[in-house]
Formats: C-alpha cells, structure tokens, sequence
C-alpha cells in the first residue's frame, strides 16, 4: 500500500482518480491557505511544492493539470495543453518555463494521461517544434474519465408519456442551453409531446467562452425558462440530478466548446442516450444512432467550433450574428432529429437500443470499478521504485 500525493485542479481529479483505491489518497491544503494561495502571486510558483509535505513519507504523487517539479515518482493528468508553461513575458520566465516543461521528459515522471484523444491531440499539436516532443509522445496515453455505473440494465420506451429531454450545465449558451431553450419554443408550436428540463445557474456573457459579451444579448432567449414545456431546476444536488437523468429519455447538450463533457458520461451510467455535437472529446464516446445523436458543426483540425471568434472580435455584431444563427441552427437540427425519432416506427426498439448503447459504453470505458484497478496499478508500480 503506498501513500500518494494528490495535487492540481480538483474538478478534474474527481472523475479522474480511483474511487476506492487501496492506496492512501492525500491531497494537501493549499499554501498558504485561504483566499490567497501562492500561485496568485506568480502562477509557476505552485509547481515548486511549497506546501511539500515533510511530516511524512509518500511514494507518489498524481498531479492534475499542474507540473511539478519533484524527484518523486509522478504522473499528470491533462485536460488540453494549457498546463504547460508558455508564453513567457522576459527572459527569467522563459527560462523558468522551460525548466519546468522539461521537467515531463525526467525518467519520475512516469507516464503523462490525457482524458482524451482530443486532449492528446491538442498537446501534441502545442508541442510540434519542441526538442522535448518525442520524449513527451512517449509517455502519453489515454485514460477516459470514469463513474461509478449505476444501473445494470437499459431502459425501455413508454410511449404514454412526452418525450423527457434534460439540459445540465452552468453555462447556459455555451454548453447548449439556448439552443434547448429555442428547440423548446419549437416544439411547444407544432405541438410536439416534448418536456425540457433545465438544471443551470445560467451563467453567460462576459467571461464565458464562446460566448457574446453583451448579455442583453440573452434576455429573450432566457424568457423561454417560462414556457409550458420546461421545467427549470437551477442547481440540484447530484444525486437529484441524476435521478433526472435517470428518468430522462435523452440528455441534450448542443455545447459549442467543452472539453469533455463529464455530465454525459454520467447519463450513461443510468443509461440516458445524448444529443450532442462533434466538438473536441464529444465523438469519441457518442456515436450516432447508437448511444446518441450528433448535431453537426463546422470544425477545424483541432476540433474546435470553426467559427468561433476569440478576444475583441467577441464584441462586434458580426459575432453576435454568427451565434445567433449557430444556435438557431443546432435548435432546427435537434427538433428534426426529434421528429424522426417520433415518426418513427419501431422508436420503442430503437431507443431500447440507443439506452443499451450508452450503458455499454459506461461500462466498457467509464466504469470506476475498472478504472480504479488500473490507477492502483500504476501508483503500485511507482511505490516499488
């Protein structure tokens, strides 16, 4: 049994961590503690392990989206590319920089996880150029995020009863929520038997990516949380949330931009199909027409949403235009998806067929019980060092 250190972004060690390991798990305060951790007064200082923990022995430390610059055996856990160090401002940083990104190719840091082959790609594509590449490449793999699989079974079609759709997401724009809000509207004028929660803090605008800054922009779109057909929950705690989904027919989340989309994953665990788009990690564990459905969006080589526009072009009209078609665009795309899922003929077998879809997928890939067999493996392996 050896005792591992667990550092970096909490929100996304969770899904990324064994959840009953038989390691001993430790995850520091941060220094110092408070409102003011020491990355607030220059970010690379955090990786220089102030907050060490000399009062004990430790065999290993799993790091999540945070280099480290330790001579204990370690891993990282990414997300994207951006817990590398760059973009240095002078000369000092530029060297502070390198030693820390060099830091990946050392023979502690035993292996380098990306949760996607998206994440994967995106690194890669950062480091193209950098004497350290194929060191780094290397070390990469991949290892899905996990959840516990909560239901052995799929679910079945009850054609009483309106279609149940759920939202899940604090960014209200960016994650999918106007585009369900107007797919909503849609629905409710040709009369068509659907049912929309909403679980959201409805964070959006300014600070958000993809986002318009203005957000006047949202005022309309917002007023459709009153409508017959939806039923908005702001926030819930999970296990509510996923008696939702569990009683939700399909999980909707026409995301312009997300990473991963964990809340997808969890649907799976009680056997929810989703309607999604084919941005970043999205296609690599929803397939159309069978665990799911994919909204398509123009993307570039990094799968990113193409149109997509960054900084002060955020502010023009232009942009505004471009977002506001975006989302009447994947509201038509959705209902028709809908509609031919309601004409169809044999929608009782299909369903069962998309519900036992998405629970394989949960079980083969995301199960927390394989996964946390695998991670024990690995911080074994590094305790024997």
């Amino acid at each position: 049994m050896a005792k591992v250190i667990i550092v970096g972004q909490k929100h996304l060690s969770t899904p990324n961590l064994p959840r009953n390991s038989r390691h001993i798990l430790i995850r520091p305060k941060p220094f110092p503690t408070g409102r003011y951790p020491i990355e607030k007064i220059w970010y690379p200082l955090s990786s220089f392990f102030p907050w060490q923990p000399v009062w004990g022995r430790y065999q290993a430390i799993h790091s999540f989206n945070k280099i480290l610059y330790t001579n204990k055996p370690w891993f990282i856990t990414f997300e994207d590319h951006r817990f590398l160090y760059r973009n240095p401002q002078n000369q000092g940083e530029a060297a502070i920089y390198e030693l820390l990104n060099n830091r990946l190719v050392l023979e502690n840091c035993h292996k380098l996880i990306a949760i996607s082959d998206y994440a994967k790609l995106r690194l890669i594509k950062r480091i193209e150029g950098w004497k350290i590449k194929e060191k780094i490449s290397k070390k990469l793999d991949v290892i899905h995020p996990s959840f516990p699989v909560r239901v052995n079974e799929s679910k079945l079609y009850h054609q009483q009863q309106n279609l149940q759709l759920i939202f899940i997401g604090n960014h209200i724009a960016r994650k999918g929520g106007v585009v369900a809000l107007r797919l909503a509207k849609k629905a409710e004028k040709l009369g068509l038997p659907i049912t929309l929660h909403i679980i959201s803090d409805l964070g959006h605008g300014s600070g958000v990516p993809t986002d318009f800054p203005d957000e006047t922009k949202y005022v309309e779109d917002l007023k459709l949380l009153d409508l017959n057909n939806v039923v908005f929950h702001k926030n819930l705690p999970n296990d509510k949330v996923l008696e939702l989904l569990s009683q939700s027919h399909f999980q909707l989340m026409a995301t312009l931009h997300d990473t991963y989309g964990y809340s997808i994953i969890e649907g799976f665990s009680v056997a929810t199909p989703a309607i999604t788009t084919n941005v970043c990690a999205l296609p690599e564990f929803i397939r159309h027409g069978e665990n799911g459905y994919i909204l398509n969006l123009p993307i570039n080589e990094i799968r990113h949403w193409s149109n997509w526009l960054y900084e002060e072009k955020t502010k023009t009209n232009e942009y505004w235009e471009i977002l506001n078609s975006t989302y009447d665009y994947l509201a038509e795309q959705a209902l028709q998806q809908i509609i031919q899922f309601l004409d169809r003929s044999d929608k009782r077998e299909h369903y069962e067929f998309l519900s036992a879809g998405a629970l394989a997928q949960a079980q083969i890939v995301h199960n927390s019980e394989k996964q946390n067999e695998l991670f024990d493996e690995l911080y074994a392996a590094a305790a024997r060092e």
